[in-house]
């Protein structure tokens, strides 16, 4: 059988050699490989068997993009990892207008159309949870001055009480908070 052939008829000055479908191009000592790289004729497998499967880019300041096919023809980016932007902090980008689904129908999306972001919860209830012992959950926005302000927390470690009560939840709103209700801020407190 035939292992492998240069297609001379098809390489129009690029060479290619072809393994034939159902071909493994296995490496390690293991009788089946270790590693092994395989097309059936519908699909390709790569499999390791034997410790991580590492991949690696050590071109400077180069990415690693995962594209696929986008739906009508044409292939794009899903997202890639950003070699230029890392500086010792790695960054894994999603384009805008990508949407990042978890679980099996996609059912809590995280969206970026370049303007405005949304996280929606399309299943069930949706938790905000800090497990972390006496830590908070802080909301903080601009300041309208072009900085950030904590517009308010959940405070994890609060458990004084006023006139001798313990209270088990805290929510802190900073010196000098307005909180309104109505449209028009009609009960300002």
């Amino acid at each position: 059988e035939t292992y492998f052939f240069l297609d001379g008829s098809a390489s129009s000055g690029n060479p290619i050699t072809i393994f034939p479908d159902n071909s493994h191009l296995t490496l390690g000592n293991d009788g089946t490989g270790d590693f092994y790289m395989t097309h059936d004729g519908s699909n390709t497998h790569i499999v390791n068997y034997t410790g991580d499967l590492k991949i690696t880019q050590n071109a400077n300041d180069k990415d690693i993009v995962f594209s696929c096919d986008d739906g009508s023809g044409g292939n794009e980016a899903y997202f890639y990892c950003d070699g230029s932007l890392s500086s010792g902090s790695p960054y894994t980008i999603f384009p805008d207008n990508a949407i990042l689904g978890i679980g099996t129908g996609a059912d809590l999306q995280f969206y970026h159309n370049a303007t405005n972001t949304s996280i929606i919860n399309t299943n069930g209830d949706l938790y905000i949870q800090n497990s972390a012992n006496d830590k908070d959950i802080v909301f903080q926005s601009d300041d309208g001055e072009g900085g950030m302000a904590t517009y308010f927390k959940l405070d994890g470690s609060y458990t004084n009480g006023i006139d001798g009560e313990t209270y088990t939840v805290s929510t802190v709103f900073p010196d000098h908070a307005l909180l309104a209700l109505g449209t028009h801020r009609d009960l300002k407190i």
